[in-house]
């Protein structure tokens, strides 16, 4: 019996540390299950985080169908689509008045201290003439010129902001066709002069007819926003005088 019981016996401590060091033994496998418990939280823990991230996104794109989740394009140099709009605010402001059909660029000698200068040319790149507008610092009250009547000051016409204004148009020269406005903010005394003319040459009254309209240029000369297109400091009465446009009605200086 009892050898039959030690045979029995004999192999139930295989594998079984031995006596003097079971109790390592003991703590390194509690020690193993611990981390073990410990990366299948962080496991589950990444995957929940996970989840929620992908439940908040769903929820985004749903509720909020508008949003945009593509990468912004980059974006687009101003400058590059109308480079004449922040290089001249003059010319910002002529162009949208122009027609459509007309393409309004610098004319050289394109600008000097309280001028500007413009070609105009229709789609098929033949020229229409010309835009010339300057600005002046008149002291006192402006007497407009009356081109019948030397001398005598015209009656003039009021735009809001606190301008007015004469036109001047003069289509009975085929040669030299003018549409021309002068135009004076009366707080400050700041007076601009915008004139389009045809082009020189043509063969009849059509070819030579400015690219403006007598109505576009009173609005371009009465807009206020013309008036702060140039530096405060630039005038045509000033030492650049000599540069300035020669325009069919001239502006007085306040000596006439």
């Amino acid at each position: 019996m009892t050898t039959r019981l030690n045979q029995l016996l004999e192999h139930v401590l295989d594998g079984e540390p031995v006596i003097g060091d079971e109790i390592d033994e003991i703590f390194r496998r509690a020690d193993r299950m611990r981390r073990r418990r410990l990366q299948a939280l962080i496991g589950s823990g990444a995957a929940v985080v996970a989840v929620i991230a992908a439940t908040g996104y769903a929820l985004t794109v749903t509720l909020m169908p508008g949003a945009d989740t593509s990468a912004p394009a980059p974006a687009a140099s101003y400058a590059a689509a109308r480079p004449s709009a922040v290089a001249d605010p003059v010319l910002a402001l002529i162009a949208p008045i122009a027609d459509a059909k007309l393409r309004i660029s610098p004319r050289p000698p394109e600008r000097g201290s309280g001028w500007r200068q413009y070609s105009v040319t229709d789609s098929a790149g033949r020229p229409r003439g010309t835009i010339e507008v300057a600005v002046y610092h008149v002291a006192e009250d402006l007497c407009f010129p009356v081109l019948a009547a030397p001398g005598k000051c015209a009656r003039t016409e009021w735009a809001p902001a606190g301008v007015e204004y004469v036109r001047y148009d003069d289509e009975k020269d085929p040669d030299w066709q003018v549409h021309q406005t002068i135009a004076r903010h009366i707080t400050d005394g700041r007076t601009v002069a915008v004139m389009a003319t045809g082009e020189r040459g043509a063969d009849d009254a059509a070819g030579g007819k400015p690219g403006l309209t007598g109505a576009q240029v009173q609005k371009i000369a009465t807009d206020r926003r013309l008036f702060d297109a140039f530096g405060s400091s630039e005038d045509c009465f000033g030492p650049s005088s000599g540069a300035c446009p020669a325009f069919k009605v001239p502006v007085p200086d306040g000596s006439d």
